[in-house]
């Protein structure tokens, strides 16, 4: 049986290329906002959750501290995947207890090495 890995991206181009990249090794679960990881949350318990930060409404930073917050979900680990080359937002992430940071674009190899180590 395949580990799930939930990828969550408002860009529907990451979450086809995040697809492509692990599909043959987990069983991927694309969404494109918190509020449908939400209700894959409460189907599923992935090994892993691969998060954009920049994303409409409720933004992957916020939906970490939510998860962190909660019993059921603060175990499962979080790598982000974005855009964002800051040094004080990948830092901020790995503060509130990301595992990872990929900045975008990524290679297929990086992401499947990354996923590998943290799920």
């Amino acid at each position: 049986m395949k580990k799930i890995i939930l990828a969550v991206d408002d860009m529907p181009e990451a979450l086809a290329s995040i697809n492509a990249a692990l599909k043959e090794i987990y069983d991927i679960r694309c969404v494109t906002d918190v509020k449908s990881a939400r209700a894959a949350l409460e189907t599923i318990t992935p090994s892993l959750l691969l998060l954009d930060i920049e994303m409409p409404g409720v933004s992957g930073l916020e939906f970490l501290d939510e998860l962190q917050h909660n019993e059921k979900f603060k175990n499962i680990p979080v790598v982000f995947l974005t855009a964002n080359s800051e040094d004080k937002t990948s830092q901020k992430a790995v503060r509130k207890g990301a595992k990872g940071y990929i900045i975008k674009p990524f290679t297929p190899e990086i992401l499947r090495e990354s996923v590998a180590f943290f799920s």
